[in-house]
């Protein structure tokens, strides 16, 4: 990742990394849908946000709801509606309730924006008071001696794993968290996804 003109652009592996697409597949779309990414001086690829953004709409219209890739590139700019992959908030919320996995999502700044039932109850939450938390602060506080705050920073970038000692109801147990960046409305957000470590042994309190 490098800035010209304070503007964060990406090479085409840190975008590769982030959207989830094979570096091939990004140069087959640019030549098919007229994509014009910025170049150096030496001819490589440099991405804006906004290139990314665009890339993932597309990513998530063709995986998500099966649309052809013109159609999520007509949407992805603006240039057609489509009814059908409009969702309901609250019903992806419900869903979302059910799941044993924690799901956070965080905005550009760390700052909780939304948080399933399963994230409130472990992290000792009432539902509800995530929002607008510092979520390494809260995840901090469990395990002071990870740095928790850089893991955070540097998922904003590209994908990051690692594990967590949490205690929640059920004692002191290890959470594997996937972190996973993607864009919203254009702006960058991160999705947090916690499971209980499978190789980690729950200990009673």
């Amino acid at each position: 990742m490098v800035r010209a003109d304070e503007q964060v652009l990406f090479s085409i592996g840190e975008v590769a990394a982030i959207v989830g697409l094979s570096r091939h597949t990004i140069r087959a779309w640019e030549r098919r849908y007229q994509l014009l990414p910025a170049r150096t001086a030496s001819g490589q690829r440099r991405y804006t946000p906004d290139d990314v953004a665009l890339l993932m709409h597309v990513k998530q219209a063709v995986s998500r709801h099966r649309v052809s890739l013109r159609v999520a590139f007509g949407t992805a700019r603006g240039d057609l509606t489509v009814p059908a992959m409009q969702e309901s908030p609250g019903l992806w919320r419900s869903a979302v309730d059910l799941l044993p996995e924690m799901m956070i999502i965080l905005d550009v700044d760390g700052f909780v924006g939304a948080a399933n039932h399963t994230a409130a109850t472990v992290l000792g939450a009432p539902s509800g008071e995530l929002g607008g938390r510092l979520l390494a602060d809260v995840l901090e506080r469990s395990s002071p001696r990870r740095d928790v705050r850089s893991l955070l920073r540097r998922a904003c970038v590209r994908r990051t794993c690692f594990d967590l000692d949490l205690v929640d109801v059920a004692g002191l147990r290890r959470w594997a968290f996937d972190c996973r960046p993607f864009s919203c409305d254009g702006q960058p957000h991160l999705a947090v996804i916690a499971r209980p470590a499978v190789s980690s042994p729950t200990v009673a309190r």
